[in-house]
């Protein structure tokens, strides 16, 4: 009797697109939490805007390729570049903003180079370069990271919906409250630097 034999690991391979997307979603966890927990609930609105118009787009683009949308909506490929977007833009980013670049993202650096895998450059990554060259004033929707500065504002998510849809601040907020080259430099030493 001869035994079929194959080289280790014996677990067979999982390479579907799919549980390698679930995967990355997984391990954005903790950094979507710390992200909530510094900034506020900003994130929220752009994880919701970027894969509602990440879905959208994906399904838009398959179909004028005439593609069937099911099997790559399902894939989890959109949610990660939308996940990835929301990720790199300020929390308090208007929803356009958001959404244009979340068009481009997938219409353009996605698709417009042959869908998955065929991508020139990280989706996402395109779609945050083409709204900072573009839009560079509403790129700097950051308040002080919890922590940080002694006087800050943490932002409620009403306030947030209404400045993201609206564009009116609160009372007595102000956008980009402490500007420094990283809130990391200030944490480990509580080192303020003088302001001029």
């Amino acid at each position: 009797m001869e035994f079929q034999t194959a080289p280790a690991p014996h677990l067979p391979p999982r390479t579907t697109v799919t549980a390698v997307m679930l995967e990355v979603l997984v391990a954005l966890v903790p950094g979507v939490l710390a992200y909530l927990w510094y900034f506020g609930p900003g994130l929220v609105l752009n994880l919701l805007i970027a894969a509602l118009t990440a879905l959208a787009t994906e399904a838009a683009m398959l179909k004028l390729r005439g593609r069937a949308p099911q099997p790559a909506l399902k894939d989890l490929s959109a949610l990660v570049t939308a996940a990835l977007l929301a990720l790199a833009m300020p929390p308090l980013t208007p929803w356009w903003v958001t959404a244009i670049a979340t068009v481009f993202a997938i219409a353009i650096a996605k698709h417009l180079y042959g869908g998955l895998g065929y991508n020139l450059f990280n989706p996402a990554m395109a779609g945050y370069a083409v709204v900072l060259i573009s839009f560079p004033a509403h790129m700097d929707g950051f308040v002080s990271a919890r922590g940080v500065a002694t006087e800050q504002h943490q932002v409620s998510f009403a306030e947030t919906v209404d400045f993201v849809f609206t564009g009116h601040l609160p009372e007595g907020m102000q956008i980009d409250a402490v500007s420094m080259a990283s809130p990391l430099d200030v944490m480990p030493t509580r080192f303020q630097p003088a302001v001029s």
